[in-house]
């Protein structure tokens, strides 16, 4: 056989190569169906459903043992996405090419609004701040009533009988007609009080610390003793 009959040899050609598809490329591709992130791909990938088609032809009690933490319905959901998926990309309706090494993109932030300020020589002094008063607070300034509401409270009530009661129990004068008088020396120190006829000061105090005695005639003018 002569030398120009003899077989070449086909060493000089450069065997063609399969693109290898990366982890980071399988994950971005199986996030494409909707409900599933990137870990889940990871997991999907893992178990050896790293393509479409294996994830949408998987049986889906075969695909919840295999990705963990994936329920029986959350993997019926995800085969069925899955199929709606491959159906688009077959119609055309959607496009993966390129796309599967996309990474997902925060919503840009808005910019901040921009305000036009004046120069500093154009700002006037700052007003004053005045006392916002009511005529409700007026009202009481000329009672005489500097703090509180200007009728007796129910936790004074019960202070003021407490008290006239234990004054009463230890000899304290009786103000009022005991022959009409109710028994009992809580039901006598309330008649007392709704008589009007005790001298006493209610004393009532402000966060500061400053405190202020109010007389309980003036209270009573205002209050409900029924």
């Amino acid at each position: 056989m002569s030398e120009g009959s003899k077989p070449k040899k086909n060493g000089s050609k450069k065997d063609e190569k399969e693109p290898t598809t990366t982890i980071e490329d399988t994950v971005a591709l199986l996030t494409n169906i909707p409900g599933v992130g990137p870990k889940t791909a990871e997991k999907l990938a893992a178990a050896g459903f790293d393509t479409l088609e294996k994830v949408a032809t998987a049986d889906k009690e075969e695909l919840a043992a295999a990705v963990a933490g994936l329920s029986v319905s959350k993997a019926e959901a995800t085969i069925a996405e899955t199929v709606d998926v491959l159906e688009k990309v077959k119609s055309g309706a959607l496009d993966l090419s390129g796309k599967s090494k996309s990474k997902r993109k925060k919503a840009p932030e808005p910019e901040p609004d921009k305000h036009q300020l004046d120069p500093l020589d154009a700002i006037d002094k700052a007003e004053e701040r005045t006392k916002l008063v009511t005529g409700y607070d007026k009202e009481k300034a000329e009672m005489g009533i500097p703090v509180g509401p200007k009728w007796l409270t129910r936790f004074e009530k019960a202070r003021i009988i407490g008290a006239r009661a234990l004054q009463v129990s230890m000899g304290a004068p009786i103000l009022i007609d005991v022959k009409t008088a109710p028994k009992g020396r809580f039901a006598f120190a309330e008649a007392e009080l709704k008589s009007g006829a005790l001298p006493m000061t209610v004393r009532r105090s402000l966060p500061t610390g400053e405190a202020f005695n109010i007389p309980l005639s003036l209270l009573l003018e205002n209050t409900r003793l029924d």
